[in-house]
Formats: structure tokens, sequence, C-alpha cells
């Protein structure tokens, strides 16, 4: 049985991973001056980044169109797939699902087509498709496949980073969970939000320092992950190289890491979590 992976752009994984291993992407699109872009093959990542606080009015997104949406999924039509399995984002970010189940039913008599939920997105997200294309490799069912996925999800875990508060609750989407995470928007602090299957994203505290932000977040992971489980870190940030480096080496510090992935953030990512953001997930490993 013959499976095309699809997921999302804002998963974080590299565009040329995806286009290699023919995963398929839906790409939401940001709004610029009310000029529509393609998150991943119409924006330039790093000079996106770079104009971020000069943008005035500050950029919006949207949802992958339904026509994208279509396409997309004809492509496996058209290569000769057997069926679909679509990694979706969490509804708590985005209504991004409900299309993708449109186009689903559309073509629902020409291939068989999985709608998974995540609960999840950006490096979680990610992370979950790196290792359904892992299990694709060695000959898995979709259906296995989504069983695996079950079983880790509540073991995936996201937290990071930021330098401007104003940017990382502007959008709403990561809410004030505490009084910590109210305080954060008082002072010239460095915010901190996790990502959970039961809250989406959620303001977590904050430090004077990244120094002090580092320390707090690996602690985090420390006290949410198992020392006996061996585990993959994907690393995104918003043009932050030499932090998101320092803050993977105090990771692997604390837990037993096989691989660790560096990509950028996608610009619907950067976008609500702000320039210099670093973020870490970790899951882990299919096993061999």
């Amino acid at each position: 049985m013959k499976i095309k992976l699809i997921t999302d752009g804002s998963s974080t994984m590299p565009l040329e991973m995806m286009k290699k291993e023919n995963i398929g992407f839906l790409e939401s699109m940001v709004v610029i001056y009310e000029k529509f872009y393609r998150e991943l093959t119409e924006m330039d990542f790093e000079d996106f980044v770079g104009k971020l606080y000069n943008y005035d009015p500050y950029p919006t997104t949207t949802q992958v169109t339904p026509e994208d949406a279509l396409n997309e999924f004809k492509k496996a039509v058209d290569e000769g797939y057997d069926e679909i399995l679509y990694l979706g984002l969490t509804p708590k970010v985005s209504s991004q699902m409900n299309v993708a189940r449109l186009a689903a039913k559309t073509l629902k008599k020409q291939i068989k087509i999985h709608i998974y939920p995540t609960d999840l997105n950006c490096g979680s997200q990610g992370a979950m498709t790196y290792n359904a294309w892992k299990l694709l490799k060695k000959g898995k069912s979709a259906e296995e496949i989504m069983e695996y996925l079950d079983s880790i999800k509540e073991q995936v875990y996201t937290i990071g980073l930021t330098e401007d508060v104003k940017t990382l609750f502007k959008t709403g989407r990561v809410k004030r969970g505490s009084i910590k995470g109210i305080m954060v928007s008082l002072l010239k602090m460095k915010p901190i939000a996790h990502l959970t299957v039961e809250d989406g994203w959620l303001g977590y505290g904050a430090s004077t320092s990244y120094d002090g932000a580092i320390k707090k977040m690996v602690a985090e992971i420390e006290s949410r992950t198992d020392p006996k489980i061996e585990y993959n870190l994907f690393m995104s940030d918003a043009v932050n190289r030499e932090l998101v480096k320092v803050y993977a080496e105090e990771i692997q510090k604390v837990r037993n890491i096989k691989e660790v992935h560096y990509w950028n953030m996608s610009p619907v990512q950067a976008l609500t979590s702000g320039k210099k953001a670093t973020i870490a997930t970790i899951a882990p490993v299919v096993e061999e």
C-alpha cells in the first residue's frame, strides 16, 4: 500500500526535506500590506524575520485556501498513491483541519484519506510528522502509524522563549495562563511559553536573561520527560542561531538525545513568537 504523508507548513519541517522525501504540505498564508504570500514557497524567511518589527500594520495570517488543499491532495492521486495520511495541527490554533476535511470529502471516491489530528503544532507537529515518515519507511500502515502517534502524543513536549511579549500575545494564540504570564507584559523580560495537548500554547513565565530562561526551560523539560527514554530533539528559531545551539547543548546534559535537528520556524510561527524566538521540541525516537 503506497501512502502519501501530508502535514502543515507551520510544522517547521524544512521545505528541502519535504520536497526530497515527497512529503506534502498545506501552506497557510501570510498577509503583508494586503498582499497574500504562501508561507514556505513564496517567502524569504530571514528577510521576513529581519523586517518583522518594522511592519505597520503588523502582518496577519490566514489558513490554507480550499483550492490549495484540494490540489495538494490531488497530487497524491496523480502520483499513484493508494492512501493519504494527513497530520493536522491543533484546532486550538487554526481551523485549517476543516479545510483538509473538505478536500478529503471531495476526493473520497478516488483515494482513501486519513485525517489525523495531532492536537499539536509547530515543532511538536513536526516531530510527529518526522516519526510518521520514519514509520512509513519501515512499511507501517496508516492505522499502525496513527496508533503509534496516539501512544507518544503526551510524551512530545515543546517549550521556548521570545524577546518580545507584545508579539507573543499579539495574535491571541498564546494565552496568559498565570499571574507570571500577566506580569511578563509589564516588565522587560524573556517570556516563556509551552505547548501541551490539553491547553495548546500557554504562557509559562519569564526570566530577566536568556541564561535564566534556558535554565527554567531545561528544568521543565527534565520534569516532563523520562530519563529512561531515548529522544530526538527538534530545535527551531527565528534567526537566533547561537542561542538555539546553547539551548540544545543544555538539554543534552539532562536527557539521552539521539539526534538534534535544527529547523527554521515557519514564517507563521515566527510571526506569532517574534524575532529571535527559540523553541525546543523533545520527542521519543522511533524504535529500530
